[in-house]
């Protein structure tokens, strides 16, 4: 836990804004998926307690885990109002169980949590400041979804890249679209903020959706909503072995690097595209022309 104290040090020590405000802030409801979670998940909560924005109730899921994960969490749920156990009795896998918590918790504002990450001091305030700035250019009724960039670290909390999005030649600024952003994983679940319409036009998913942030995402854009993006790493995006996803580094040799994977490259597409059909997306042309000319606007960039 002492190895997370250098990256709250930045933390105020009073927040006189939030605490006179604190009844009239509106509340952050934040899903978090667990499973065997306890070599990280003390410093993830330890993050989110320490968060500048403190209005925030955590919903947390447990996906039947067998190292302590559950009592651990009932133990703190005792201790903090804030932290609120569903009950569940059958493995769901990563994908579902955030779905599931989607479909249970009712709220205004939500954000999806990993259990092995660190999130900044300022992480939860900064990224609701840009959705209100979302809300007060789009109104209130159409899909809205905040995003920001992480920086990646290995499980010593170690840093890989500053930047996500440069690791992983990804430019929010290309990617506006539905039809532009459906050929690539733009958003990293762990730093979404959407609020209700959102989760409302998401919650019927097929067999064929691959994650819960990329759909909420889809979904969102097909029904005309908006994605805004916070360039600051807010989050350290913890890389371990047990990584359900990770950071892949395409700064260099992308190409080469595309075409030794090419196996995968190839089954990861074809998923990709049967994700987008369930969702209306259009014909197997359409996908492509999207990918190349982000590959083209992204290499003038």
């Amino acid at each position: 836990m002492d190895r997370i104290k250098r990256y709250m040090a930045n933390t105020p020590d009073t927040d006189t804004e939030n605490r006179v405000g604190y009844c009239c802030k509106p509340e952050i409801s934040i899903l978090m998926a667990v499973y065997n979670g306890m070599k990280f998940l003390p410093e993830q909560l330890a993050s989110l307690k320490a968060q500048t924005y403190s209005n925030w109730v955590l919903y947390v899921q447990d996906d039947l885990s067998t190292d302590g994960t559950a009592d651990y969490l009932k133990a703190e749920a005792a201790q903090d109002a804030r932290i609120k156990l569903l009950p569940n009795s059958t493995k769901l896998g990563a994908m579902k169980n955030f779905m599931t918590l989607l479909s249970t918790v009712d709220a205004q504002y939500y954000m999806f949590c990993d259990q092995d990450d660190v999130w900044l001091p300022t992480k939860i305030e900064k990224t609701f400041a840009c959705l209100k700035r979302a809300e007060a250019e789009c109104g209130t009724e159409l899909p809205l979804v905040v995003h920001t960039d992480l920086s990646v670290v290995d499980a010593d909390l170690k840093q890989i890249a500053p930047s996500f999005w440069e690791m992983s030649r990804i430019n929010p600024a290309l990617l506006t679209t539905f039809a532009e952003q459906a050929g690539h994983n733009l958003v990293t679940g762990c730093t979404m903020m959407f609020n209700r319409t959102a989760r409302n036009v998401s919650l019927s998913f097929s067999s064929k959706t691959l994650m819960h942030d990329v759909w909420v995402l889809l979904c969102s854009l097909k029904q005309g909503g908006r994605v805004f993006d916070v360039s600051e790493p807010l989050i350290l995006y913890r890389q371990h072995g047990k990584n359900t996803l990770g950071a892949h580094d395409l700064r260099y040799n992308y190409f080469m690097k595309r075409f030794m994977s090419l196996k995968s490259v190839l089954k990861e597409n074809r998923s990709n595209y049967r994700m987008l059909k369930s969702v209306g997306y259009g014909n197997i042309f359409k996908y492509i022309y999207y990918k190349l000319k982000y590959y083209v606007l992204y290499k003038k960039g």
